[in-house]
């Protein structure tokens, strides 16, 4: 458990800094809203890491045999995603307009354009990497534990997930303006270093056949695994993945440019009640979520975290509404703190509990044999809805504004609801 806590860190520390701080980051540079919700589009290697899972699954590397087929794979991964990270801090992005009253040339408008068009580059080569850690973290966790200890260990690997968004994402935005952004983030960039050393403690997780698939295998079993255990039921299930986190997806990428441009928040503010208050939380609610599963079962657990998820949205639609928060200008001054934390607090609850449910749905349906792949293409579909929906989602506040577009992402949660009836793992797939 020590482990997967450590590699659930080493999970998010990517993540966080590819989502969460960037989008901080821009929104104090000056990006539009419009152009920081297009960096969801740079977690699409999320959506599409199934297309190289097989090559994960199947093939060990030769440099690191000793270490094991899944332990080589993740100190490649993590290391690769640590270099990302560090020339994606060290560059940082600029401001896509120039300051009022100064006009650009075109020489220093093109400049800027290709200094941001690196900044996103780097931004997708750093999720990149971080998905095929997520690949080879999702087997190794799969594979090490036992069927009973799959909502425990989805908990634990969910709150080293949660610690790394917390701890770093409230220290970068509580210190980013003292030493600078670069500094900050390059100081969360490190703590990668965490997962190398996790993974290199750890045991390589055995298979119960002792072999594992070659590369022809991997390619081809996953999918037919899947229909043989599901039959036609399988495209209720791709739809239920792709679709029950929409409410979260669409409203991630709009949080932060509400709080910070439609609500006047500071950074320091954000990163006190939202990362270290909502850190609590959601551990809170992580520990909640794997209690609830063991008793009650992960499908009755479905419906009572799917309802929750789309209501949780409800404390930033009070606050918009309260406050006239608009996409079309920032307040002089922001509401008191004290508001913020009623829709901080439900939020982060909601998302622990939802967040360790549905891993351990994922992981209670993945043939042990083809994990890697499997549980890759269970996740590409919902980092597609993520990429997606986060993209668009800034398009879609701008044209609604903050409170009509958080009605949305609540009703969103509806079409999941639905599709949880037909889910329910067949013997076969367990």
């Amino acid at each position: 458990m020590l482990v997967l806590l450590a590699l659930g860190f080493a999970g998010g520390v990517p993540n966080v800094l590819v989502t969460t701080v960037t989008q901080a980051w821009t929104s104090s540079t000056g990006w539009s809203v419009t152009a920081i919700g297009a960096l969801g589009f740079c977690t699409l290697p999320y959506a599409l890491k199934f297309l190289w899972a097989p090559i994960v699954d199947g093939t060990s590397l030769p440099l690191f045999g000793r270490l094991g087929r899944r332990r080589g794979w993740l100190v490649v991964s993590q290391s690769l995603a640590l270099l990302a990270l560090v020339a994606l801090s060290l560059w940082g992005p600029v401001p896509t307009d120039p300051a009022p009253g100064i006009e650009w040339t075109p020489d220093e408008f093109a400049a800027a354009t290709l200094h941001n068009r690196i900044f996103f580059a780097l931004l997708c080569a750093a999720a990149f990497f971080s998905a095929t850690q997520d690949i080879v973290a999702d087997a190794f966790r799969t594979e090490s534990l036992a069927p009973t200890e799959l909502g425990a260990g989805a908990s634990t690997f969910v709150s080293g997930y949660r610690i790394a968004f917390v701890v770093l994402g409230a220290g970068v935005l509580l210190v980013a303006e003292t030493i600078t952004w670069r500094f900050a983030t390059l100081g969360a960039a490190l703590t990668m270093g965490l997962g190398v050393v996790a993974t290199l403690s750890a045991r390589e997780p055995e298979l119960a056949s002792g072999t594992r698939p070659t590369l022809t295998e991997s390619l081809v079993q996953p999918v037919a695994r899947f229909y043989s255990a599901w039959g036609v039921r399988v495209l209720f299930l791709a739809a239920f993945v792709l679709l029950f986190k929409l409410p979260d997806q669409l409203a991630t990428n709009i949080t932060t440019p509400l709080l910070m441009k439609g609500l006047a928040y500071s950074a320091e503010s954000i990163g006190w009640v939202r990362q270290a208050f909502g850190f609590a939380m959601t551990i809170v609610g992580a520990a909640a979520g794997g209690w609830m599963v063991a008793r009650l079962g992960i499908i009755r657990c479905l419906w009572i975290f799917g309802l929750a998820h789309s209501l949780s949205i409800a404390g930033f639609l009070a606050l918009a509404i309260a406050y006239g928060a608009t996409v079309h200008a920032t307040p002089a001054v922001a509401p008191p703190v004290w508001a913020l934390m009623p829709a901080i607090a439900l939020e982060n609850i909601v998302i622990g509990m939802v967040t360790s449910g549905f891993v351990a749905f994922l992981m209670s349906i993945c043939d042990r044999r083809y994990t890697a792949t499997q549980y890759a293409l269970l996740t590409a579909l919902m980092a597609a809805g993520n990429a997606v929906a986060g993209g668009m989602s800034g398009a879609v506040a701008e044209a609604l504004d903050y409170p009509g577009f958080l009605v949305v992402a609540m009703l969103a949660g509806i079409p999941g609801l639905l599709l949880i009836p037909f889910v329910k793992p067949p013997a076969a797939a367990l």
